[in-house]
């Protein structure tokens, strides 16, 4: 039997006006949100001062789900495919608006609310057993998405009809009218297409990336202090002191990296895995701090990989590949590259964890002796470089990462506010 649409009384097509409206709104709030949750994935990753309204605490946190590894997908933040999805929602609802009288649309909307609000269960399982934090901005959008179910239900209902009713009609209604396919394949395409280019580029930008070839990549180094340091380094990994402007870099007696100044009143030790976002985000930091006192402070590289390969405090998997970045990172150092790898394991994190980049990759992008590299890799000491740091780190009770030591106190997540106003007295 041919699937019709059923005529709508005077009340019933009230109904359907309003609940359809509803829809509109609600897509449109979901948009708004959307765009909020954009602009603080991009300042999460960018901007070392950033502190979101919604950084309530450490399991109410919008920073914590921006930086975690699940706020992208298909090399484009979750947030711009939300963007995405309510712009083709609300280019549906007024579809539907102007299809009123013989009904089209109310099917696939009915579907595509279902679809966000499978989507929202997921994402919220994932902020409360993988990420451990939730975001406010996040669960408005599921009120939303359950806004919306609601709104697109009560459309379906408002003719007396079923869902599988008007679905039903909707895909009939595709065959009978081809222009409908066209018009929504165009919303739809359109919406992802739109949100897939500016979604990649945004994540460019928030990776501190090129446009152009990967191999072709420059490192955004400030006053470009870490950008051509090139040296000899002995057997021990002891490099001799460099100047890079008025930041000078070395390695001190334990043969750990520094940055800064040889004599600077205040001294850092910093605790990080390559594989923590919030890692990132405090090398911003320290890279402005740098900038701006360069000679009245010096900065200790420590390594601590949240790794159970190498990290005995961690119980199991966690940065799967946290302790084989920090072995690049000494050898790098061996060749008077540290500061340089560095900064590319940061700026580059998110397309080495993507890609997958080994690390002979890794090294042939900062043009290191591929020989020397390798062999580098192969050497017991550089694991028993990375254990002195972890036992360090884990006999000062480390909870996790950043850390940052001064006099003896550890700080997490950021260099406190008390040391900085030192320097600017």
């Amino acid at each position: 039997m041919e699937t019709q649409a059923v005529p709508l009384e005077t009340q019933g097509r009230k109904r359907l006006c309003i609940a359809l409206i509803a829809c509109v709104i609600l897509a449109a709030i979901g948009l708004v949100i959307a765009f909020e949750l954009t602009d603080v994935f991009v300042r999460s990753h960018t901007d070392p001062d950033f502190q979101s309204f919604c950084a309530v605490s450490e399991g109410m946190n919008c920073e914590t789900v921006a930086l975690s590894e699940y706020s992208t997908q298909l090399g484009v933040p979750v947030s711009v495919w939300a963007s995405a999805g309510y712009a083709f929602l609300v280019g549906l609802a007024l579809l539907c608006l102007a299809r009123l009288r013989d009904g089209f649309g109310r099917g696939f909307l009915f579907l595509f609310s279902c679809l966000f609000a499978l989507v929202s269960l997921l994402l919220v399982y994932i902020m409360a057993a993988k990420i451990k934090s939730f975001c406010i901005l996040c669960l408005a959008l599921d009120v939303v998405n359950l806004g919306l179910l609601a709104m697109s239900l009560f459309a379906v209902f408002s003719s007396g009809q079923t869902p599988g009713d008007v679905v039903a009609y909707d895909f009939a209604s595709l065959v009978r009218r081809p222009l409908w396919p066209l018009i929504v394949a165009a919303l739809g395409l359109g919406a992802l297409g739109g949100g897939y280019a500016y979604g990649s580029r945004l994540l460019q930008a928030a990776n501190g990336e090129a446009q152009g070839p990967a191999t072709e990549q420059k490192l955004d180094s400030p006053e470009e202090w870490t950008s051509k340091v090139h040296g000899e380094c002995g057997e021990q990994c002891g490099c001799e002191e460099k100047k890079a402007g008025t930041v000078q870099m070395g390695t001190d007696e334990a043969g750990h990296a520094w940055i800064g100044s040889a004599s600077a009143p205040l001294v850092i030790q910093e605790f990080t895995d390559y594989e923590c976002p919030y890692c990132r985000k405090a090398h911003m930091m320290v890279r402005k701090l740098l900038s701006n006192h360069a000679e009245d402070v010096r900065v200790v590289h420590r390594h601590y990989p949240l790794d159970h390969v190498c990290n005995r405090a961690v119980p199991g998997p966690f940065h799967k590949r946290a302790c084989e970045l920090s072995r690049i990172a000494v050898c790098a150092g061996r060749q008077g590259r540290f500061w340089e790898m560095n900064d590319f394991l940061f700026q580059h994190a998110a397309e080495i964890r993507s890609a997958k980049l080994p690390a002979d990759e890794i090294a042939r992008r900062l043009e290191l002796d591929p020989d020397q590299f390798q062999c580098c890799m192969n050497d017991s000491t550089v694991l028993d470089a990375l254990k002195r740091d972890i036992e360090e780190g884990i006999s000062l009770k480390l909870e996790g990462t950043p850390a940052f030591v001064i006099d003896g106190k550890v700080y997490y997540g950021k260099i406190p506010d008390e040391a900085v106003k030192r320097l600017e007295k």
